[in-house]
């Protein structure tokens, strides 16, 4: 029997409002039908679009012939012709126009293969694209975090009022170097994260509250650095009049799920005095993708069962 070896990427795009851009984006990446689309999260409060994409690979694939690095690269090509960072504005932290892409192995993969196309990907958009590259994960030869990156960027730190990002990157003073590209970061493009790991969920809890130093104070109490739950990072984010978000990557989902965040991030709003909504997930589950996968290339299922 034939195993079934997918690969699946999230590129997220700093930009939901202009709709124009996006639909240019989303016609560049039909133009690789093997590596469909399979979902994608829109948020105007954040000014942030996330795509989930898909592609079968060989035993033994060829990162210059994946039909998902191709998929993705002429994803980030249209983005950068589409959008100037320098115009964008939104409650989301923000590197760049195409802010992350995370490579993640499904069913029989291994990590070994998509951290291949990770860096394919990478030197590609460094050196053709000419945009500054930050490699994490086991696509980094030391694999470094994503959060480790971020933060030394000075991700996390607001720019403008109303805890909005807003503008061009700048870089905060780094003895960081891009692992592809050039050393400063153009003002309408910024720079890319790009990754590879294992599986990791994204869940959002909403608070009934504009307080953002609270909601600051209970996304520390869930994150496992602050203490919390482990294998969960959490961030405070602005989201509209009156409310907040607690942000979280469940490293293991596996482990710790969405449940368990809902009660954490409940109880010590109520510690706060203020109301916890119920929390949603940005993408479907990786059985759920495949499953999906599965109904654009029947085939592919077919031999599985052979």
């Amino acid at each position: 029997m034939l195993k079934l070896r997918l690969a699946c990427c999230k590129v997220y795009i700093s930009e939901s409002r202009n709709r124009a851009a996006l639909e240019s984006i989303e016609r560049a990446a039909k133009l690789f039908p093997e590596a469909p689309i399979i979902n994608k999260f829109e948020d105007e409060s954040y000014n942030r679009v996330g795509y989930t994409l898909v592609s079968n690979l060989a035993p033994k694939p060829c990162s210059d012939v994946c039909a998902l690095r191709k998929a993705v690269l002429a994803m980030v090509k249209t983005a950068f012709e589409a959008i100037n960072l320098e115009m964008h504005c939104g409650n989301h932290p923000r590197l760049g126009v195409v802010d992350h892409i995370c490579f993640h192995p499904l069913a029989d993969a291994s990590l070994k293969q998509t951290a291949g196309i990770a860096k394919s990907l990478a030197a590609d958009i460094g050196s053709n694209l000419q945009v500054p590259t930050f490699l994490y994960g086991a696509a980094h030869e030391e694999e470094r975090t994503l959060d480790s990156i971020r933060r030394e960027l000075g991700y996390f730190k607001p720019n403008s009022s109303g805890n909005q990002w807003a503008g061009g990157t700048i870089l905060e003073s780094s003895l960081l170097k891009p692992d592809a590209g050039p050393a400063q970061a153009p003002q309408a493009k910024g720079v890319v994260v790009i990754g590879s790991t294992r599986w990791v969920d994204n869940y959002n809890v909403p608070i009934f509250s504009s307080n953002i130093a609270a909601v600051r104070r209970i996304a520390k109490r869930v994150s496992g650095r602050g203490g919390g739950l482990p294998l969960v990072q959490a961030m405070a984010l602005a989201y509209g009049e009156n409310v907040s978000e607690v942000a979280c990557n469940l490293l293991e989902p596996s482990r710790i799920g969405g449940d368990q965040v809902q009660l954490k991030v409940e109880q010590h709003a109520e510690e706060e005095g203020m109301i916890a909504g119920k929390g949603y997930y940005t993408d479907f589950s990786q059985e759920k993708i495949i499953e999906k996968y599965l109904e654009f290339d029947p085939q592919c299922d077919q031999k599985k069962n052979d």
